[in-house]
This record gives C-alpha cells, sequence and structure tokens, in this order.
C-alpha cells in the first residue's frame, strides 16, 4: 500500500497537526510495509514579501492546491488537517482520507464573545468564509476521521457531509511514556526551575477557548485563600498579563512548548490539571493527565465529559467559585485525592496507542478494498 499523508505549512505553527501525522508516519514505517511519504509544502518566495494574513491565505487555497497537482498516485492519500479539505479537489489517490479535529471557527462564528475571551477585541462577529469554504468539500472524501462523537455532531450540523462517510476515532493518543511510574522530582524540578515543595496546578496551551483567563481568577482566588501553590503554564502568551493582582505573576511558572518526551515529566511533578476549556474537538490534555496520574478539574462542555467520564471533576467553565470549591477539595481530602488518581488510571486504559493506530490501518484497508 502507497500512502501519502499531506501536511500544514510549518508556518502553520499548528503543532498537534504535526505531531500527529508524524506519529502516523513512524507508527506504519515501524509496524507495517506500507509505502510512506510525507508531503510538507514550502512557501514560495512570492509569499515572503507579502502581509501576513494574505500570504497564508494564499498558500493554503492557492499554491497548496497547485503543488498537489504534480504529486504521483498513492493508494490513499490522507488530508491531516480539515482546514486543508479543499485540497480533495486535485489529489490523486484511488482512496481519499480527512480527519477533522474540531469546528471551532464555526461553533464560535459571529457571536459576541464576552471581552473576557476576546482579549483583542478583534474579529467578534467576522464570518469565516474561507474555512465554511474547506468544509464544504468533507463529502469528497471517501472517509472523514471525526476525532469525537462530539466533533462528528458538528460536521452534521455544520457541513452537508453525509454520516455514513464518517467514522469516530479518538486520535493523538499518548504512547507510553505517559505512564505513572516515578519521576525523579528534586530533578526535574531544577531542571525547569520549579519550586519543590509547593502544590503545583498545570494549564497548557493557548487560544481564547483554552480559557486561561477562568484558570488565572481560580488561580488568584486560591492564592487570596492562603494556599500555598504555584501554577506550571506551558507553551503560555498573552493572556499572564490580564491577571489582576500583578505580585502573584511571581507565582506562575512558564515554560515553553517543550519536547513531547519531557511532556510526562512534567505532568508528574504537579498535582492537578486545572482544564477549563470552553470548547475541545477531542482534548488530548485530559487523556495525558489520567495516564500519568494527576486529578483533573475541567470543564462539562463539549467533548470533555466524553473523554473523562465520571473521573474529570467537571464545572462549569465561567464559575470561578465552583472550580476553586473543588480544587480546594482535592487538596485537602487525600482519599479523595488518591481515589481520583486510580479512577483516572483506570479509564485511561480506554485509550489506547497501538488500536488506535490498527483502527485507521483497518479504515485505509477496508476502503481500498472498495475500490478493488
Amino acid at each position: 500500500m502507497r500512502i501519502n499523508y499531506l501536511a500544514n505549512y510549518k508556518e502553520d505553527r499548528r503543532y498537534s497537526m504535526n505531531n500527529y501525522v508524524d506519529d502516523l508516519c513512524q507508527y506504519q514505517k515501524e509496524f507495517t510495509n506500507f509505502e510512506i511519504n510525507k508531503f510538507v509544502p514550502k512557501i514560495k518566495l512570492i509569499c515572503k514579501i507579502m502581509p501576513k494574513i494574505w500570504a497564508h491565505r494564499f498558500s493554503r487555497y492557492v499554491s497548496y492546491s497547485n503543488l498537489i497537482k504534480k504529486l504521483p498516485y498513492y493508494d490513499v492519500t490522507h488530508v491531516i488537517d480539515h482546514s486543508y479539505a479543499h485540497l480533495v479537489k486535485n489529489i490523486k489517490s484511488k482512496v481519499k482520507i480527512l480527519t477533522v479535529h474540531d469546528l471551532i471557527p464555526l461553533v464560535f462564528e459571529g457571536k459576541n464573545q464576552l471581552d473576557l475571551y476576546n482579549l483583542d477585541k478583534k474579529n467578534k462577529s467576522k464570518k469565516k468564509y474561507l474555512f465554511r469554504y474547506s468544509t464544504k468539500f468533507f463529502k469528497h472524501y471517501d472517509k472523514v476521521i471525526a476525532v469525537s462523537q462530539n466533533t462528528k455532531k458538528d460536521i452534521l450540523r455544520f457541513t452537508d457531509c453525509p454520516e455514513s462517510k464518517i467514522n469516530v476515532l479518538h486520535l493523538n493518543i499518548p504512547k507510553d511514556n505517559f505512564n505513572s511510574k516515578l519521576v525523579d522530582r528534586d530533578q526535574i524540578c531544577k531542571k525547569f526551575n520549579i519550586p519543590l515543595k509547593r502544590k503545583k496546578i498545570l494549564i497548557s496551551g493557548n487560544g481564547f477557548y483554552k480559557n486561561h483567563i477562568t484558570s488565572l481568577r481560580v488561580f488568584e482566588s486560591l492564592l487570596e485563600k492562603k494556599f500555598d501553590i504555584c501554577l506550571i503554564w506551558i507553551g503560555h502568551k498573552k493572556e499572564i498579563e490580564n491577571i489582576k493582582n500583578i505580585k502573584y505573576i511571581n507565582k506562575i511558572y512558564k515554560i515553553p512548548i517543550i519536547n513531547k518526551s519531557d511532556l510526562p515529566s512534567i505532568y508528574k511533578i504537579c498535582d492537578i490539571l486545572l482544564f477549563p476549556s470552553l470548547y475541545e474537538g477531542m482534548g488530548i490534555l485530559p487523556i495525558e493527565a489520567m495516564k500519568t496520574g494527576i486529578p483533573i478539574v475541567t470543564s462539562n462542555t463539549s467533548s470533555i465529559p466524553e473523554i473523562v467520564g465520571d473521573v474529570g471533576i467537571k464545572c462549569d467553565p465561567e464559575d470561578v467559585d465552583e472550580i476553586s470549591k473543588k480544587i480546594i477539595h482535592l487538596l485537602t481530602d487525600e482519599k479523595y485525592y488518591n481515589q481520583k488518581v486510580k479512577e483516572g488510571l483506570e479509564r485511561a486504559k480506554l485509550f489506547d496507542y497501538d488500536k488506535m493506530h490498527k483502527q485507521i490501518i483497518n479504515i485505509y484497508k477496508e476502503e481500498l478494498s472498495k475500490k478493488i
């Protein structure tokens, strides 16, 4: 079987998409005899002198489409990012597969989001015409992989893709290095300049829907109640500027995007994952937390209940008081805390790395068999 993966431009900086395609290629090169190709487009020279937004649009909707026409014929071509679904019309392949991670631009389209979640005060009501254009091509794929039941629901809500073409498959399942084995906490804390003895609350990522403004307000609330805690923030951005009490900033430890191999150790030195996201296509962080043995305080929205079940401590993502109280319960009740750790480790077994890859390979084989 000859498989071609169509990746994003590196300039997109969609790290989760890059990790996804790299993992697919690595696994299949190791465990199958498939001929694997990953195509990563390059920005044209002319785009480098354009304004950034126009360079991005030209590259995605014009340049990439033209590049596809020059590629050889494959048995299976897999577009790993739904934002590039429009490429289907120029793909030369027996089977065409698309992964849809989320439809966030349409879920929040035209909504007057609270200023709390719209920090730059821009793009409050703009229609996502180009994104909508891409979604019109979902129906032309042989199979669409939705990363959750919630994402499938959104595909059916916002597009005319037939339900019969959609397979739900939880993706980006972490490897075995996300486990509950103990680490040298002192060594890890020294490496990342994090205090050893304080309780540590972990948050990660950026973007308004990650809802870090609420996380910061919860953090301030806990500090005002005299809890000896610090906040560990992976991949932080400008939201940190909105913390109300400036004296608390020195209790926030900012970690840039780090190597995936270092990530489990960060989880293992933390006590809680705080994840009050407004919306997730699937949400990989709770799975990583469950596998490494830390409890999750999270949202009751979108796909998150589907992932965490009764294990995650679910809250209204805008209710600072409710979230704070549930974190306090965790921090002050050792028996309850240990129960949540145990439940999380058990639920994590539902998300199996090898099983995920085998399901993807089966989709390729099944769709290819229909064409023979």
